[in-house]
């Protein structure tokens, strides 16, 4: 009998115990490897901890399958490794937050329902947007601020040469298309950059990121400007500088090797320094100083998303002053533009339903009402009504019957607190729908609409009290339609 060992014993073991080592790899290395948190454009998952609260965590075992996920070793190259073999051997992507298109060109995933016409906003829908960035303009022209209105359109609205063949354009309009025209009805001083872009003859956006490049945020805060009052510095005749950009799309699937592609600035614009606590355009909120001797003697209140990331050079350093917002719902009440000589508006195409979900902080326009008709009983309900406070505001807001009124009726609200009485014409708000993250965080995204308010029948009105007291009011009306004779809706005694 041969008793010699199996001949391939050793290499067996050979394999198994190198299988071991390279499996441990990942878990051994990570002190040695770090993590770099930020490349990924996400939160990554926490450390678990054993006790939560005073008590045993029964979810350590599955937090930390989760921060392993997000943390073990050579992660990033990993990630960047698959990427690539993915996008440019199969022309797929490694995350489904990415459409990777022809000729190196990625396309944020985030913009698909926009270019495929799914989930669009209704009608009534749109119709409540554009009265709503009515009444803001309103407001605003009434403290004697400088108003424009601008929509950053997504890049496949622009250049959808590169799009992959399996990812097909819808059939009919966009919300943008049918969002334009209704804000000609309401006459609010849109700013078309969309129809500006096209009339170029140059591509103006970045390949490997959602954004407009240096040279189209220049073109963009033209187009702005003309629409200002303020007469702010063209740049006109300046040669702008060669630079070069990481896409933030290419970042999400490369964190360690996004590639960099060709970019521009130009060196006067960015005589501006931050004097708040922010530290660069990322932030939520910005207050900038202009040292240029071309700045406009004004102040600019712009609320903006990720498209301003490039534009504020350019704004920062035409205007003396200048505050920069991300933050939604947009604070407008007397504090917040008290000072502004111009107050721009810049939304991305993709969350256009922003303006009819979540109107902004700001006092209802004040309005002046004829003899209601259709009164009902005390209590009876032709809308629902929520009373609140919000800092400096009593909140009227619910639901109205639209079985009653028409599409473009408006809806006033009349509120008694204390000895006070006021009239104002309400927001018309949509029930918000979810909304992708914008690619650089959460705060470019809508938040959730009040749980009063069901479907596209809703409104909210903001009464301006300074210091409100909910146990002061005691009576509010809902009414519609013509103002020399609304139709009333509710008529609500507030009882202790």
């Amino acid at each position: 009998m041969d008793n010699r060992p199996y001949e391939n014993g050793t290499d067996s073991r050979l394999f198994i115990a190198i299988f071991f080592v390279m499996a441990l790899v990942p878990l051994v290395c990570i002190p040695l490897a770090g993590s770099d948190v930020s490349a990924e454009k996400r939160e990554l998952a926490p450390a678990p901890s054993l006790v939560v609260d005073g008590h045993p965590n029964v979810n350590v075992l599955q937090e930390a399958g989760a921060w392993f996920d997000d943390h073990f070793a050579f992660r990033g190259l990993l990630v960047d490794a698959d990427a690539t073999l993915k996008e440019r051997v199969f022309m797929t992507s490694a995350t489904e937050n990415v459409v990777v298109g022809n000729d190196g060109w990625l396309y944020y995933a985030g913009t698909l329902n926009d270019w495929q016409r799914r989930n669009a906003m209704g009608e009534h829908e749109l119709k409540n947007a554009a009265h709503n960035l009515a009444l803001i303009q309103e407001w605003l022209q009434s403290q004697g601020k400088g108003f424009a209105f601008c929509i950053a359109p997504n890049k496949n609205t622009l250049y959808p040469q590169s799009m992959p063949y399996y990812e097909m354009a819808g059939d009919g309009q966009s919300n943008l298309e049918r969002l334009v025209p209704l804000l000609a009805i309401e006459g609010v001083s849109y700013v078309d950059l969309r129809a500006t872009f096209e009339a170029q003859n140059k591509v103006l956006y970045y390949a490997r990121d959602s954004h407009w490049n240096g040279e189209g945020a220049l073109l963009a805060y033209r187009t702005i400007g003309n629409a200002l009052s303020t007469t702010l510095p063209t740049y006109a005749g300046e040669a702008m500088q060669d630079t070069t950009h990481k896409g933030d799309i290419d970042q999400m699937l490369h964190p360690q090797t996004a590639l960099g592609e060709r970019d521009s600035t130009l060196p006067s614009a960015n005589a501006y320094t931050i004097v708040n606590e922010a530290e660069g355009v990322e932030d939520s909120t910005i207050q900038t100083t202009s040292s240029s001797g071309d700045a406009a003697d004004a102040t600019l209140v712009m609320y903006r998303d990720s498209f301003g990331n490039n534009l504020l050079p350019f704004f920062a350093t035409a205007y003396r002053n200048a505050t920069f917002s991300k933050l939604v719902p947009y604070d407008m009440g007397p504090a917040a533009i008290r000072d502004a000589t111009d107050v721009v508006v810049e939304r991305a195409e993709r969350h256009l339903d922003l303006f009819a979900t979540d109107p902004p902080y700001m006092p209802s326009p004040i309005r002046t009402l004829g003899e209601a008709t259709g009164r009902v009983e005390d209590g009876a309900q032709g809308a629902t009504v929520h009373v609140s406070t919000n800092g400096p505001y009593f909140v009227v807001e619910g639901s109205i019957d639209g079985n009653r009124v028409n599409d473009d009726d408006p809806i006033y609200v009349e509120l008694t607190f204390g000895d006070a009485r006021g009239t104002v014409e309400a927001f018309r708000v949509s029930a918000a729908q979810a909304v992708d993250a914008d690619s650089e965080g959460a705060d470019d995204g809508a938040s959730d609409a009040s749980p009063v308010i069901v479907g596209d029948w809703g409104y909210r009105a903001y009464f301006y009290a300074g210091n409100p007291d909910a146990t002061s009011v005691r009576h509010v009306r809902v009414l519609a339609g013509d103002a020399s004779a609304p139709l009333q809706l509710a008529d609500v005694s507030m009882r202790p």
